[in-house]
Parts: C-alpha cells; structure tokens; sequence
C-alpha cells in the first residue's frame, strides 16, 4: 500500500494551479492585444484614412527625432485628406487645428533607425465626427464618396500614329506615376492592356467614341467607366504648331457621357513643341486629375441644411436582390434614416431620409449601378449592375 505525501501532493496541486492560472493570463493577453490590433487598424471610414506617408527626421535622440517624424506624419496627412474632402482646397484660408482631436490614430507600418534618426511609415485615421466640424465651422464645402473603379487609357498622337498600352510612352509613365500617388475620392486606374487586346483595338475607333471599341477595354479591365486622355502636336491654320489635350469619360456599356477637359497650347514651331512637351504635359496631368476631382465632389457635396425624403421600390427578383440592396445603401454616407415600409415576396417598399439634395442622392446610386424611375413622387428601382 502506498503512503501519500500530503505536502508533495499539496504542492503539485499549487504548481498546476499556478501553470493554469498564468495560462490564462497569457492568454488573455494575447487575446486582448489581438482584439486591440484588429481594432486599431481599422478605420471604419475610409475616406478619412490617410496611408503610407513618409518621414525621415535626424535629431538630437532617437525619441526626439521619433517625436518629431511622428507630428510631421500628422500634419502631412491633414492636408492630404482637406485636398482629398474639400472643394477648391487651393482657396487660402487660415484656421486653427487642434490635430489631437481630430485624429482617431496613428499606425507605425514600418520603422527603421539609429542613435539619432527615425524613417517610418505611417498611416493615420482622422475622426470622421470632429473633421466634419472642423469644416462645417470653416463654412468649407465636402464630399466623402468614392467613385467607382474609372479606367485611365492614356493616349498619345505621334507622327507615327496614335500610341497607347505602351510602358516605355512618356504620356503613360507621367499618368501611371499620377494615378500611383493619387490620393483623393476618384477611384483611378491606369488601363494597362495586353498585346492581344492592343490588336484587336484602332485607335481612330476609339478617338471616334465607338462603343465597341471602349467595351473591350472596360471589359479586359474590369471596371464601370473609362477616360480616354489624348495628347497631340497639332499643325494650327496659322502654320503654328500647338499641343492639344482632352479628355472623354464613357459608362459601363462604352457610351460617351461627357468631355471633361479640353485645352489647346500654342508654340512658334514643331522643335518647341518636342523641347517643351514633358514639362508641359506634367502640369497638364495634374490639371485633369484636379479638374475632375473637384467636379466629382461638387457633385456629390454633403449639405448639411438640406434633407431630402425620398420612397423607394426595390422589386425582389432573385433572392439577394433584396440584402445587396440592404448592404450598398448600408455603405452610403449622408443617408440619416432608412426605414422598411413594406416588403412582400416580389418587392420591398423603403423610405429614405438622405442629407442633400435628391440630385446627389440619384448621382450616388447611379454610380453605384442603380438605375430608378419616378412615379408621381415615388421611385421604383429598374436594374443593377
């Protein structure tokens, strides 16, 4: 028969009790730290996140110089997101800030030092409640929708002929540089075909809105609109020569919608043009992006004192009709209220109570791929993309 020993099991059980409970503890911890990172590097509203900024500050120690890259990151990102948000941001005007409450938080992505200097890369949150405020205060005009995915095909005339998806174009590398640094609400991307598609397109057809033509481009790229960005010497009736930039936006189903930019610059001969071109067709890359940008937001300005009610009917053909519909109004901004009057097997009846006009709104859906017809004073949802 064995004997027990009281203190040796007495002590068994203290040291297993010790091993659960710091198990726990740690595991706590991670479950705590975890919970704290997935919450801090979410930014719920995406058009007040600012990512990637650079900073490379050399001081007096590493915490001082870390200080310092820090507030540089922070006031960099408050003028990226008041030129991204706000309408005609080149307009001077002076206010005070207090950046530490408006930013929600600041994200070290990668870091790098010494005794005296810091390199990192940040990303910054602003607060969506407190921004809003700030301009509000200011009597500053904003808008916080993205566009949907915009095809950027630039196209150059040369005295060989027209030239685009070509890597090596000066025209394509000053828009790919562009579009890569672009920070502000029109979702910009360069179009970037293969050869096979490259065959199968004529550049006259293209220059001549042919739909035809814009559908195998939107298609291969997989977005809802298409820009076409030409820039040309061309010979002026007066002998002079002149470059010519413009540029046309086309829908989903490749149909011309609007110019958006158009300019002419003279020059006194062809040499001119070919020793001045690169520096002039730079300003005019960030003078479309500009233009472009500030008509989008006035657009779909948020305005504070105008409230718009507005019912809706949402025919429910198939059976996520009904939640896509939920979900994409879900992720609209300026809506305040949104109510399910009615809903039956083949259609569901809301109400929406929306900060702007009924302009703004239907610009927004129509954006998003929702097409509507009014009836009276009531809308009825005809197709999505």
């Amino acid at each position: 028969m064995f004997k027990i020993n009281n203190t040796m099991l007495f002590s068994k059980i203290n040291h297993s009790f010790l091993v659960l409970i710091v198990f726990i503890i740690i595991n706590n911890i991670f479950y705590i730290k975890n919970s704290l990172s997935s919450n801090f590097k979410d930014c719920k509203d995406k058009a007040y996140y600012i990512t990637n900024i650079k900073s490379d500050i050399t001081s007096q120690n590493i915490q001082k110089a870390k200080t310092i890259a820090e507030n540089n990151a922070k006031s960099i990102a408050f003028k990226k997101i008041f030129e991204r948000l706000v309408l005609n941001p080149k307009n001077e005007k002076k206010f005070k800030i207090d950046l530490k409450n408006l930013i929600n938080f600041i994200k070290i992505n990668q870091e790098a030092s010494s005794i005296k200097r810091f390199v990192g890369s940040f990303d910054v949150c602003f607060n969506k409640s407190e921004t809003t405020k700030l301009f509000e205060k200011n009597n500053l005009s904003y808008s916080e929708i993205f566009s949907v995915p915009i095809s950027v095909l630039p196209i150059y005339g040369s005295p060989r002929g027209y030239v685009f998806f070509d890597d090596k174009n000066f025209w394509q590398i000053l828009w790919t540089k562009e579009i890569e640094s672009y920070n502000g609400l029109l979702n910009l991307k360069i179009s970037k075909g293969n050869i096979f598609l490259k065959r199968k397109l004529k550049a006259k057809k293209i220059l001549s809105s042919e739909s035809s033509e814009i559908l195998k481009i939107l298609k291969y790229d997989k977005t809802k609109r298409l820009i076409t960005i030409v820039a040309e010497p061309v010979l002026l009736k007066n002998g002079n020569f002149a470059l010519k930039t413009f540029a046309k936006l086309y829908d989903k189903k490749g149909e011309f919608i609007a110019n958006i930019y158009s300019n002419i610059k003279n020059f006194k001969n062809y040499e001119n043009v070919q020793k001045n071109e690169k520096r002039y067709l730079e300003k005019e890359v960030k003078n479309i992006i500009y233009i472009y940008s500030e008509s989008w937001k006035k657009s779909n300005l948020f305005k504070k004192d105008v409230l718009t009610h507005i019912d809706l009917y949402v025919p429910i053909n198939k059976e996520n009709n009904w939640s896509n519909f939920i979900s994409l109004v879900d992720k609209i901004p300026y809506i305040n209220d949104f109510i399910i009057v009615a809903i039956r097997n083949d259609v569901g009846k809301v109400r929406i109570q929306f900060q702007g006009t009924v302009d703004t709104l239907f610009s927004i859906f129509n954006e998003k791929g929702l097409k509507f017809k009014k009836v009276k004073d009531e809308f009825i949802l005809l197709s999505t993309d």
